[in-house]
């Protein structure tokens, strides 16, 4: 991965991630080295893609409670 996985967008990291896993599933890969850095690199786009849900849950959280503050002011 050319950029670094905290600047990568969820969409982005959800597709190098398919990648990766479409790499291992199938066998192409055959350098122990390439297997280890893929399987490091997919651990932390999941990581990423974790994270960024998460934000984006509790951003959604606070809408709704904001919403629901306001309905019963």
């Amino acid at each position: 991965m050319t950029e670094k996985i905290k600047e990568v967008s969820f969409e982005k990291s959800l597709i190098e991630l398919e990648k990766i896993i479409n790499e291992m599933e199938q066998g192409s890969i055959d350098d122990l080295d390439k297997l280890i850095e893929n399987y490091e690199n997919g651990s932390k786009l999941i990581e990423r893609c974790n994270k960024i849900l998460k934000d984006a849950e509790l951003k959604v959280q606070k809408i709704t409670q904001k919403i629901e503050k306001e309905a019963r002011d």
